[in-house]
């Protein structure tokens, strides 16, 4: 009976808690990019369980690669247009006039840093990545781009 008792109790937690995870990056214009794409073929969407995320300090890991399909490229540049302003530029290229690659850093939201990440390969394929974490800036801008 305990053991039933305790289970409700973590599917209760896991129901209230959902709501407020899907929410996280949805003052963000990225957020759309999730939704719309992550249930299209050539895509890969990946969220990190709560195991992971502890692992590497963060709240919240989510990403999407798209291969092969111009118009979601130009979608996500146009969203983060918009999620850019405010937020601090850590690195940022730009070829031939379109953004390439852009790693920036957002207003705080509670206690937490809040980083997007964007990578355009010379191979099609477009990387969107959203973070949540605690950890300061400089140690998790270490982590992201030191050379393996």
């Amino acid at each position: 009976m305990k053991s039933i008792l305790n289970i409700n109790r973590l599917l209760l937690l896991a129901l209230w808690m959902a709501p407020l995870l899907a929410m996280a990056q949805a003052d963000l214009q990225i957020s759309k990019v999730f939704d719309k794409y992550s249930k299209h073929n050539k895509v890969v969407m990946v969220e990190l369980s709560d195991q992971m995320l502890t692992s590497y300090n963060m709240k919240l890991y989510k990403s999407i690669s798209i291969t092969d399909n111009p118009t979601a490229v130009t979608f996500i540049r146009k969203c983060l247009e918009t999620d850019q302003e405010g937020a601090k530029k850590i690195k940022q290229v730009m070829k031939g006039g379109k953004l390439s690659s852009a790693y920036y850093q957002l207003a705080k939201k509670g206690k937490d840093n809040r980083f997007i990440l964007f990578k355009n390969s010379p191979d099609g394929t477009a990387t969107l990545i959203y973070i949540e974490t605690e950890v300061e800036t400089d140690d998790i801008v270490n982590m992201l781009l030191k050379k393996n």
